[in-house]
């Protein structure tokens, strides 16, 4: 069960109807990214509110004050639930200026229950309804419709994760992350958000990426490329990290790599910070590695690399720091 706080559902009022004010509008998009499972629910009641199509006359009273008294819930459950809870959207529909009744039935009894599944503890594959697999990177969290209808497939990610979709033009798939909107054109990619920036890497296909801020702000990303979006703007190049997918597979594979770059690669795959120290990088010949390595943990690989390289680490509070011998 979702419960929208109430203060919230007045943000969503004012924003369906073009009343906001900027901190009004950031406070309800902060909502929005904190969870998922918020913005898909946020879509849905402004497709109702969109399809309702039957404008009402502004209530007479303290539309406010009365929205104060309103505890709206959205909940999968009995019969008896889904009546006190179809009554409450009858009189949020007065005071909003807009009919929900006919678009909350739709709602509530076609648009399938939303799941939302959390990688905690390890990476975690999911089968689509569609058969899209997905593996979802450990800490990301993705949410999805048990059942696709409508014209899209829609789902919502925060965190890092591997696609394969299923592709359908008639029902095109498209992932929403808090800062962008990435469209399927028949492919295998991933997807990864934080706080500062999206980045996608496409495997096969191709997918639309789209800013969500400027939506005239897009880019087709083709196989082999990255693409990033941050607070700069898009920025698409040639893939040449063949590590990207190391999470996934538990492979990493160095050729003739700069020490620099392979700890990049251990940063990225195992989590932990670690950085080659000023003297090995000021070496006439910078050490490289040629090596494989699958499914070692941190310690073997950074021992072997010491035999290779010629070089020695040591842990310096939270870091690990190489230097040369």
């Amino acid at each position: 069960m979702i419960q929208i706080p109430e203060h919230i559902l007045l943000l969503i009022e004012k924003q369906l109807k073009d009343q906001p004010s900027e901190a009004e509008t950031e406070q309800l998009q902060q909502w929005r990214s904190a969870n998922p499972a918020h913005e898909t629910v946020f879509r849905q009641l402004e497709k109702i509110w969109q399809e309702s199509g039957i404008i009402l006359q502004e209530p007479a009273y303290d539309a406010e004050r009365a929205w104060d008294k309103v505890d709206l819930r959205l909940d999968q459950g009995k019969k008896k639930g889904a009546i006190r809870l179809l009554t409450r959207l009858a009189v949020a529909a007065c005071i909003a200026g807009i009919l929900f009744i006919g678009g909350w039935m739709l709602f509530h009894n076609e648009t399938p229950a939303l799941r939302l599944v959390q990688a905690a503890q390890i990476n975690t594959p999911v089968t689509l309804p569609d058969g899209s697999q997905v593996v979802l990177r450990k800490g990301a969290t993705l949410s999805f419709p048990e059942k696709f209808t409508g014209n899209e497939r829609a789902v919502s990610l925060t965190g890092e994760a591997w696609f394969n979709v299923q592709h359908d033009k008639a029902h095109p798939f498209r992932i929403q992350t808090s800062r962008a909107i990435f469209e399927d054109l028949g492919t295998s990619f991933t997807i990864s958000t934080n706080d500062e920036q999206d980045e996608l890497v496409v495997t096969s296909g191709k997918v639309l990426f789209t800013n969500k801020a400027a939506t005239t702000e897009k880019q087709v990303v083709y196989p082999n490329q990255t693409s990033v979006l941050n607070a700069k703007g898009f920025e698409t190049k040639a893939l040449n990290n063949p590590n990207f997918l190391s999470w996934k597979t538990g492979q990493l594979t160095f050729d003739n790599t700069p020490i620099d770059l392979v700890t990049i690669a251990l940063r990225d795959h195992y989590k932990v910070f670690i950085q080659p120290d000023s003297g090995l990088m000021k070496l006439p010949v910078t050490p490289t590695i040629t090596a494989k390595f699958n499914q070692q943990p941190v310690e073997a690989v950074l021992e072997e690399i010491k035999l290779l390289a010629n070089i020695s680490y040591r842990k310096q509070n939270d870091t690990i720091i190489l230097f040369k011998q």
